[in-house]
């Protein structure tokens, strides 16, 4: 029996939001411990304004879903999933994609760092303060950007984004000392 939890979407252990079944299963969207699982949700939008700061949040199996996420969060992770959008306040420790295509992530304030595995056409849109310190590690994937917004006044008439790619393809050598020396290839 699904139950309301604060403002979040119905929960349930095998229905929830979204009407159509993906193939993989049934939609589900549920909070276990202090992760909330969201999967095989399609064509919808989710906001989780029902997610603290101590929890972190799951997704897997979802297609053309868009999450709102409008607090502090411990954690992100989204694992084979397919046009998906996230509007994120922040991260403690930072997101993660895995096996992943066509993903947005647009982050208002902090995210520390982004690990990208597997993953076709991610964009990112982040500040110039979190362009300072976000860290990105990625294995096996392209089409990767990152937008940066270089307002710092917080009028979004000054919005002034400029675009830059994640490398994909690197250069490596060894040195005198016979180690691996690895760069981004001059493409970049």
């Amino acid at each position: 029996m699904a139950t309301q939890s604060g403002n979040c979407p119905l929960q349930s252990q095998s229905s929830g939001v979204g009407s159509q079944k993906h193939p993989s299963g049934e939609p589900e969207f549920k909070l276990n411990g202090d992760v909330w699982m969201i999967s095989n949700q399609r064509k919808t939008t989710l906001d989780l304004t029902c997610v603290t700061r101590t929890q972190s949040i799951q997704v897997c199996e979802c297609e053309d879903v868009v999450l709102t996420i409008p607090e502090k969060i411990v954690s992100l992770s989204i694992m084979s999933c397919r046009g998906i959008e996230v509007d994120m306040h922040s991260s403690i420790s930072g997101l993660e994609l895995t096996s992943c295509n066509g993903v947005k992530i647009r982050v208002k304030s902090n995210l520390p760092a982004a690990a990208i595995d597997k993953c076709q056409q991610v964009g990112f849109w982040i500040n110039s303060a979190n362009a300072e310190t976000i860290m990105f590690t990625s294995c096996k994937s392209g089409d990767m950007n990152v937008n940066v917004n270089r307002n710092t006044s917080g009028n979004v008439d000054e919005d002034d984004w400029i675009e830059r790619p994640i490398p994909e393809q690197f250069e490596s050598r060894f040195n005198a000392k016979l180690q691996i020396e690895t760069k981004p290839s001059m493409l970049y």
